[in-house]
């Protein structure tokens, strides 16, 4: 492995620091250093207490009441998380070792079940820390009742079907029925499988309740939800993982590298729940960074994780915010030395071993694992930089893509072959640590400097001999700071508003001319006959356009329909938003983060010009504290609103063909799948002319109402909030002294920004 490879988990953090625009390379943190961090946001907290205890004491009286209370919510501002967890993503087939990774990773054997019992379900597993005390605990989320009902009355027309079955499909509906009911369901009617008694095991599902399963360890942990996650053949009517939504597992004595980190599972297998695919892909929209997992005996030619890829890649680029992909090569250790030694036309001289050496095997099975991990790499390299489809959608830095080989299993072992770090598997802890001390130290640094702002405040009132008329003179030529940067933020979102509509206009045009055969690859492909397409097809109108079949393969009509649009618009949406995502490599310098970066109301010279001040330049140090806070806050909620408003053209499409994937999915008999298509075709003939439209009308309005609107109504609330409570206010606050607190303060940042 090179060098740069090695330093990789380490290596572009975003600087934390609020004094400059730029991001910098960092570091990654030492575990003393962490500690460090965690005591140093502990002290920062007990000096606030000791503030508000100083408040607290203060006799109330009507100047300083409003302003005290001011103070208070400052502080409470404090404590809330302003960024939220880091979402791992993992995807693979099954039986590619994710639990056996997952496992590894998280140092638990008996963990995540794996085997051969395990059948491919769809339950999205998350995993993160327990935090609060040391039980091992599964919280377990149920679909609606509804929302089964409405499955079942599916899955038992499809095992009601004679001729023409779909065999995944009738083998995914007869795991489910014969998981939750047993043999005997299969016979059964709906009315009486929907019966309260037949779920007297799981009451909190139809409560619409979550379950929560605490335990003392691990294992006790595998065998009380397994029955929620996975399929046991010998077990019928014991299985309850077909109503289950998803599982999120928290495990104690983990807070190095997962406190602020959540693994999620994401299977490779959909079935017919609505509700089950939407939370696939709003968590896959929520990913950061996401690990394909593969055995590495077939990663190079795992044709299947590489489509995944392709067909995801807008909910993980634009409609998402992914920054960075790991392919992940499995099960290193399972390796027949002599074959592969011959395949690779390798001699033992290739290793420098010789037969006489007393450990000669088991150091030629070493050998052999490492240079075919060397091989995996390079390979996967080699078909990661053909992959037009994916650089496309992605900045792709050096350290966008990488590669891991690993060996859960080595990495248990009493007596291993490999060294842990031939393994790998520390190396992906570590890469979880960096995500998780990136989140700390961001987070502490927001925390204390937000302190450092608000004490300035109270610092600042303690001189009441101010001139007033300078802190009004002051209060006014911040306001008109502010009025001209907002106007020239509405003008850069006119400009963007502007250019979305021209791209999205020639995209509707497109899209128009071409619906009709588009429609027809999803919905009449080619080499596909009747045989079993019919069930996909009405699968597809029973989930609203979109299905997610046993293998992984997806159909999207809604968003088939609107590709053209998505087409052209994808490099405009990338521009306006790059750099939110964490790749700051090559941010566009007409970016909305570029904007907000450089977005203030109180210049260098402004803050240099008062620092004679006693009183303005604590109130000028309080508001460029609330203004870098809230452009951090900004940032996070942009990223939000962004997955939305991309998300928007396939939700207005699918708004538009509802009625018509309703009457299609109550079509059934003979000849009922050229009913269907005949319906959904003439339903979009008939619509093209203002389906498109409205497709581009709603989300040019979604911008509106979620990006230019609402941001700058964030901006001028807060901080004309703070000017009129700085600076315009008549009244004060109580005169209390807090220099040697902001002294402690100050200490602390510079021990943080370090």
């Amino acid at each position: 492995m090179s060098n740069r490879e090695t330093k990789r988990p380490c290596e572009d953090m975003p600087s934390t620091s609020h004094q400059t625009t730029k991001r910098h390379k960092q570091h990654c943190p030492s575990p003393k250093e962490m500690s460090d961090v965690t005591r140093n946001i502990r002290l920062a907290k007990e000096i606030i207490t000791s503030v508000k205890h100083k408040l607290r004491n203060e006799t109330k009286n009507s100047s300083t009441e409003k302003l005290t209370q001011y103070v208070r919510a400052s502080f409470s501002k404090l404590d809330e998380d302003i960024k939220k967890k880091t979402t791992v993503g993992l995807f693979g087939r099954t039986g590619t070792g994710k639990s056996s990774l997952i496992n590894a990773v998280l140092g638990e054997s008996n963990l995540l079940p794996s085997g051969s019992i395990c059948a491919c379900t769809s339950v999205i597993i998350q995993v993160e820390a327990n935090v609060t005390n040391s039980n091992y605990i599964a919280e377990i989320e149920f679909i609606s009742k509804q929302n089964w009902e409405d499955e079942l009355e599916t899955l038992l027309k499809v095992l009601s079907e004679d001729d023409d079955k779909d065999h995944d499909m009738f083998s995914a509906a007869n795991d489910k029925i014969t998981a939750l009911y047993g043999e005997e369901g299969v016979f059964m009617v709906k009315e009486d499988l929907m019966k309260d008694e037949r779920f007297s095991e799981i009451p909190e599902f139809l409560k619409s309740k979550r379950k929560t399963i605490s335990c003392k360890n691990a294992s006790e942990l595998q065998d009380l939800m397994g029955c929620y996650i996975q399929h046991d053949d010998s077990s019928p009517g014991g299985c309850y993982w077909p109503v289950v939504k998803s599982v999120t597992i928290k495990i104690p004595n983990c807070k190095d590298f997962l406190e602020h980190v959540v693994l999620v599972d994401l299977p490779g297998t959909g079935d017919c729940n609505k509700s089950r695919d939407q939370m696939w892909r709003l968590k896959l929209r929520d990913c950061s960074t996401v690990w394909i997992v593969s055995e590495i005996n077939r990663a190079g030619s795992d044709k299947e994780a590489w489509s995944l890829l392709s067909n995801s890649v807008r909910d993980m680029a634009e409609g998402g915010e992914c920054s960075s992909i790991s392919f992940i090569c499995t099960k290193t250790d399972d390796i027949n030395p002599q074959s592969y030694m011959r395949s690779a036309k390798l001699i033992d001289e290739d290793f420098q071993i010789t037969s006489e050496d007393p450990q000669y095997a088991s150091k030629r099975k070493a050998a052999c694992i490492k240079h075919r991990n060397r091989t995996a790499k390079e390979k996967l390299r080699k078909i990661f930089n053909q992959q037009d489809t994916i650089k496309k959608h992605f900045n792709c830095g050096d350290n966008f893509f990488s590669v891991f080989t690993v060996s859960s299993e080595e990495s248990s072992k009493e007596n291993p072959l490999l060294k842990p770090e031939d393994t790998e598997i520390p190396m992906l802890k570590n890469l979880l640590r960096s995500y998780n001390n990136t989140h700390t130290t961001e987070t502490a640094n927001l925390y204390i400097s937000g302190a450092l702002g608000i004490l300035s405040l109270i610092q600042g009132y303690k001189n009441t001999n101010a001139d007033t008329r300078e802190r009004f003179d002051l209060y006014l030529q911040l306001m008109k700071n502010l009025q001209n940067t907002s106007e020239n933020m509405q003008e850069y979102f006119t400009n963007v508003l502007h250019s979305l509509k021209k791209h999205l206009s020639n995209g509707a045009a497109e899209s128009e001319r071409n619906c009709i055969e588009n429609a027809k690859t999803v919905i009449e492909p080619k080499r596909k006959n009747g045989r079993g397409f019919h069930r996909t097809l009405a699968a597809l109108c029973s989930n609203d356009g979109y299905y997610r079949s046993k293998t992984g393969v997806e159909s999207d009509l809604n968003r088939c329909l609107v590709k053209h649009m998505y087409n052209h618009i994808d490099k405009e949406f990338s521009d306006f938003f790059s750099g939110l995502q964490g790749n700051e490599t090559d941010v566009n310098a007409d970016s909305l983060q570029t904007k907000i970066d450089s977005f203030t109301i109180i210049p260098e010279d402004l803050l240099h010009n008062y620092e004679d001040s006693p009183v303005l330049s604590h109130m000028l140090k309080f508001l460029k504290t609330e203004e870098n806070n809230m452009k951090v806050m900004l940032k996070q909620q942009v990223l939000q609103q962004k997955k939305r408003i991309y998300a928007s053209l396939a939700e207005s499409i699918k708004t538009s063909m509802l009625p018509c994937y309703q009457r299609a999915a109550a079509v059934s008999g003979t000849g009922s799948m050229k009913k269907k298509q005949a319906i959904l075709l003439d339903h979009i003939e008939s619509s093209r002319s203002s389906m498109f439209q409205n497709a581009q009308e709603d989300l040019l309005k979604m911008f509106e109402d979620e990006m230019n609107e609402p941001l700058m109504e964030i901006i001028n609330k807060r901080l004309r909030e703070a000017m009129d409570n700085s600076l315009y206010s008549e009244n004060t606050l109580p005169h209390i002294d807090v220099s040697d607190e902001i002294k402690e303060l100050k200490k602390l940042i510079t021990h943080v920004s370090d």
